[in-house]
């Protein structure tokens, strides 16, 4: 046993009190004559013996009274197996989990207040010159030395939310680094944080560990959340002057139903719609938010609800291009199509130029979102290579095949798209039957209760090509003959889409390009072949951004800011098979719309929400935590309660506390003297009187 104040046990002397009190008996005795001598000397006899006992017992009694409450004072303790020597530095490492689900209100304000202060009280329990180390999300690098305590406290008012997510395995990994790089034989680590189940607790550390690992829960007083989860347009080509509907889904992490619930949809910076849902607890709707597009260029939206107290999932941003011009490339044999001339004239969005194959300039590809192949009998080995770089870096390639074309030579254009290829033609007479009205193509042409083959007037083949799936088997079919042969098919290959006509573009293989659905599905290619804009990206994301074969102007480098201007940083830059690709790394934090600039010029526009990993704030209780680390060596749980950390992290490290039970030793050794001198002493005198009265 050792004690924390060793120099208040010279207050044992007190001892010496009730030994110089009973040894030294001050009480004075009056004579009483009786008359039988005898009988009194036997009585006195009796009683001296019995008043010595007592005494005894009392004097015993107040000296361990004593001595337990100097012992208490002096505050023993059993020391624990491993100690830190005297004059030893401690090096203590902290992490502060300041994710936005943190923002949670808890019962002292919001989660990361409380964790601030937890983590003040966990310094307060050591020593002046022990070495600290703070850690956050961020995973910073400045938080990657060693500060004395003074200046982890000054750090520690700087920490603030942030989106950065880490798992418990990244935690430890960053803290056993720092403390695996110190020699000092006083090494522990403290985790502070809400413990999501979808964030911290999705990839625990496995494995042995050398360090000790504790951890500090946080808990919010209501785990509830309203969030935007996602958006989305029902056709991805956003059209001048045509109604768009975008959808939005909205999840409900809390255990209450929410009604009327105000949706607002805004594009650049205007209320464009709005709608009020009602959603069950833990339960998710889509609604829907019709606007119209009165302008071309690229949008900024914004869709937002309103909820309390975690704000940062309140708001989804995203853009989206509105297109006034789609150039369209048709590459006949010879003369122009003029059904291709009939339809692309029916809306002055869509510009087509034609050429023949001899007079081709494969360098204008660029210029183009759709090319079609009419009536191609042959492709050069010099033309599939163009054809396959445009639709690799993000075109699109409609191919009608030639009655006689060369079935080898189309179908290497093919191999090299990864399409399904073409075989020997098929005479047999025969009528379209299925029609993919769920892909964009086909998606707004019939009412939603779909179709009828033997009630719709539907295009008739006479001839055509039999179609081979290659073994990829990425090809999806838009239209399907009565035989079970594809007519129209679709497939992507690298960033573009590549469509493949079963017939010919001519009379003689039947009425497909006279008939009414013929209209619709190349206006829909068409307008699908636009350079669609992701709607948004993640912020912390790391890997590359293709921004098309946008190039900085000359002597220039792009830049991404707010579209205010504000928040500028230069981004990594590659050029990759004729792509501009940029990397964020790190640099951009808070979620919004920025522009992408070369010079004084916008050259694109991007949006960043917050990944919604965090949105989701199950967190685990104190028996799925403890079940979570029963077999793990090396990690401990330590709950605050209504006891600062410091006073538990004190009694951890002095090893085991023994002063109450000196305190309670004293108590009994009072309770006993009390007891003592009532009832043995007033037993005594009732024998006395006994004896007397005999």
């Amino acid at each position: 046993m050792q004690f924390i104040n060793p120099n208040i046990l010279f207050a044992l002397l007190a001892v010496l009190i009730p030994l110089a009190i009973h040894l030294f008996n001050f009480r004075k005795y009056r004579k009483v004559y009786f008359s039988n001598v005898s009988f009194l000397k036997e009585l006195q006899q009796k009683t001296q013996k019995q008043s010595q006992l007592l005494h005894l017992l009392v004097l015993l009694m107040r000296i361990l009274a004593i001595a337990a409450l100097v012992i208490a004072f002096a505050q023993p303790y059993l020391p624990l197996k491993k100690q830190t020597l005297p004059g030893q530095i401690s090096v203590v490492s902290v992490f502060i989990d300041n994710s936005f689900s943190m923002e949670a209100a808890g019962r002292r304000g919001s989660l990361l207040d409380e964790a601030k202060a937890k983590a003040g009280e966990i310094a307060a329990a050591y020593k002046a010159d022990d070495l600290f180390q703070i850690i956050t999300n961020d995973f910073e690098g400045k938080h990657q030395r060693l500060v004395t305590k003074e200046e982890f406290l000054e750090m520690l008012s700087e920490v603030s939310l942030s989106p950065s997510v880490k798992t418990l395995a990244e935690i430890t990994s960053r803290q056993k680094d720092m403390l695996s790089s110190n020699h000092s034989a006083s090494k522990i680590a403290y985790i502070i944080s809400d413990f999501q189940r979808s964030t911290v607790m999705s990839d625990l550390p496995d494995g042995e560990t050398e360090n000790n690992f504790t951890l500090v829960p946080v808990k919010s007083a209501a785990a509830r959340n309203l969030y935007i989860d996602s958006c989305w347009f029902n056709n991805p080509v956003v059209q001048l002057n045509r109604t768009s509907v975008l959808n939005v889904r909205v999840r409900n992490s809390s255990d209450a139903e929410l009604e009327k619930i105000p949706v607002k949809l805004m594009i650049n910076g205007r209320q464009r719609a709005v709608a009020a849902i009602s959603i069950k607890a833990e339960g998710i709707t889509e609604v829907q938010l019709p606007f119209t597009n009165p302008q071309a260029g690229t949008m900024e939206g914004m869709v937002e609800i309103s909820d309390y107290p975690v704000t940062y999932d309140d708001s989804y941003y995203f853009v989206f291009k509105v297109s006034d011009h789609i150039p369209v490339l048709a590459i006949n044999n010879k003369d122009e199509n003029l059904y291709l001339n009939s339809v692309f004239k029916l809306d002055s969005v869509i510009s087509l130029s034609q050429a023949s194959a001899a007079k081709t300039d494969y360098s204008s590809f660029p210029d183009f979102r759709l090319i079609i192949l009419n009536d191609l009998k042959t492709v050069s080995s010099g033309a599939i290579q163009e054809f396959t770089r445009f639709v690799t870096q993000g075109g699109s390639l409609l191919i009608f095949p030639a009655s006689d074309a060369d079935i080898t030579a189309v179908n290497q254009l093919l191999s090299a798209l990864g399409s399904d290829q073409i075989e020997k033609t098929d005479s047999a007479k025969s009528r379209v039957s299925v029609i993919n009205t769920k892909h964009h193509v086909f998606n707004d042409v019939f009412e939603k209760s779909g179709i009828d083959p033997d009630n719709t007037d539907l295009p008739v083949i006479n001839s055509h090509f039999r179609l081979t799936a290659t073994s990829k088997g990425t090809s999806e079919t838009l239209m399907g003959l009565g035989n079970g042969d594809p007519l129209l098919i679709t497939g992507n290959h690298g960033e573009g889409k590549v469509y493949l006509s079963a017939v010919p573009l001519n009379d003689k293989a039947g009425n497909w390009a006279r008939h009414a659905l013929f209209v619709p599905a190349m206006l829909n290619i068409a307008f699908a072949s636009e350079n669609i804009l992701p709607m948004m990206y993640n912020t912390g994301a790391t890997d590359g951004i293709n921004i098309g074969n946008l190039k900085p102007a000359e002597d220039n480098v792009f830049r991404i800011s707010r579209t205010d201007g504000s928040n500028e940083f230069i981004p990594e830059y590659r050029r990759l098979e004729g792509q501009s690709i940029i990397y964020i790394n790190n640099q951009l934090k808070d979620a919004g719309i920025y522009k992408v600039s070369s010079g004084k010029e916008t050259s694109t526009l991007l949006a960043f929400n917050y990944n919604r990993r965090e949105s989701d704030l199950g967190l685990p209780t104190e028996e799925e935590l403890a079940s979570a680390f029963e077999n793990a060596p090396g990690f401990g749980l330590m709950y605050a309660a209504q006891q600062p950390l410091n006073e538990i992290i004190s009694a951890n490290n002095a090893g085991k506390r023994l002063w109450r039970w000196f305190i309670v030793t004293a108590l009994l050794c009072i309770i006993a003297e009390v007891l003592l001198l009532r009832f043995y002493g007033k037993r005594k005198s009732t024998l006395r009187t006994d004896k007397a009265d005999n």
